[in-house]
């Protein structure tokens, strides 16, 4: 117990046993609602056909992808808040979010200007298959475009953040104007997408995020130890003869990577990473690497019980997950700014 204190040890166990039970929730409601013991048969292989169905295509990859979706944008929050010195900073700060919906938006645009481009439009499936990886381009770029514009290796916090929300602007103008000029039945391809969705996600996105959360974990891994020091101002981190400059590119990169990848599979669902790092270090105060690791964890159960929720409330419709996480992270938000000294 001498290097764990009791609240983190608490939120290890917890946290983990209350995601597996959102997880079983996740698969046993629905538009049809199946038992426990029915989910465990479809689990198993000797259920009905039409619970194996449900459990397997349709409510365990958007389950296991709505956690997967919240530990990105909740990593990335905590990473940004950290490099920024800034509390209110998340994921949107750097134009990642608004990046990946004016890539997204652009890649319809010029699938319907192809010869086959009203073909493509009426095989929905295959042109949204292709938006993670149009919008993961988009968010690592437009990170890019503002890295560079903020004067790269000379960068400061403060020019970062202006310079992302000025960015952010930008392109969600772009964004906006783009769907404003797009036909009506265009623009309802990327509506839902653009909210924040995970509805009819397959095991296809799972594969598509994995190798970057696999990335990501690495990443935030090994920036650990130069986060706690870019904590500090840059006269303390320069005295502690810590290559600046570097650091900063390479704790940017990790988060743009985890954020932009998130967005390109779920959209840009907002909130989670500027909610979630406050609960974490509410929680676990003072140890850097236990709230990197509960914030994953918090983000992950964030965005499955939004999802849940979203599915069950006005059944037999459905609300975006990103609705649900503003609903939830907004007075979560204002009561944790309250707290604050």
């Amino acid at each position: 117990m001498n290097r764990i204190g009791i609240a983190p040890l608490a939120c290890w166990i917890l946290l983990p046993l209350v995601i597996g039970l959102s997880l079983l929730l996740s698969l046993c409601l629905g538009a049809a609602s199946l038992s426990p013991e029915q989910v465990f048969a479809a689990l198993t292989g000797t259920g009905s056909e039409h619970g194996q169905r449900v459990v397997w295509d349709l409510r365990l990859p958007r389950a296991l992808l709505a956690a997967v979706v919240g530990l990105h944008f909740a990593l990335s929050g905590f990473i940004l808040q950290a490099l920024s010195r800034n509390p209110l900073a998340d994921p949107g700060i750097l134009g990642i979010s608004a990046g990946a919906s004016l890539a997204a938006v652009l890649l319809v645009v010029a699938g319907a200007m192809l010869p086959a481009g009203a073909s493509l439009y009426l095989q929905g499936e295959q042109l949204l298959a292709w938006l993670p990886l149009g919008a993961l381009a988009g968010g690592v770029l437009a990170a890019a475009g503002v890295y560079r514009l903020s004067g790269a290796g000379r960068l400061t916090p403060l020019r970062l953040i202006l310079t992302g929300v000025v960015c952010a602007a930008v392109l969600n103008a772009l964004m906006t104007g783009g769907l404003a000029l797009w036909g009506q039945a265009h623009t309802e391809t990327l509506v839902a997408w653009l909210a924040g969705s995970l509805h009819g996600r397959e095991w296809h996105y799972i594969w598509v995020i994995l190798p970057w959360t696999l990335l990501g974990l690495t990443g935030a891994a090994l920036i650990v130890k130069p986060l706690g020091v870019l904590r500090l101002n840059d006269e303390q981190v320069l005295s502690l003869g810590v290559n600046l400059g570097r650091w900063r590119l390479l704790v940017l990169l990790v988060a743009t990577l985890l954020a932009a990848s998130a967005v390109a599979v779920a959209g840009p669902i907002g909130f989670v990473g500027l909610v979630v790092p406050h609960m974490a270090r509410w929680l676990v105060p003072g140890a850097l690497l236990h709230q990197l690791g509960i914030s994953a964890l918090l983000g992950a159960l964030l965005v499955l019980v939004a999802d849940l929720a979203g599915r069950t409330l006005v059944v037999p419709f459905e609300l975006p997950v990103g609705v649900l996480c503003a609903l939830i992270g907004v007075p979560a938000f204002l009561y944790l700014l309250k707290q604050q000294p």
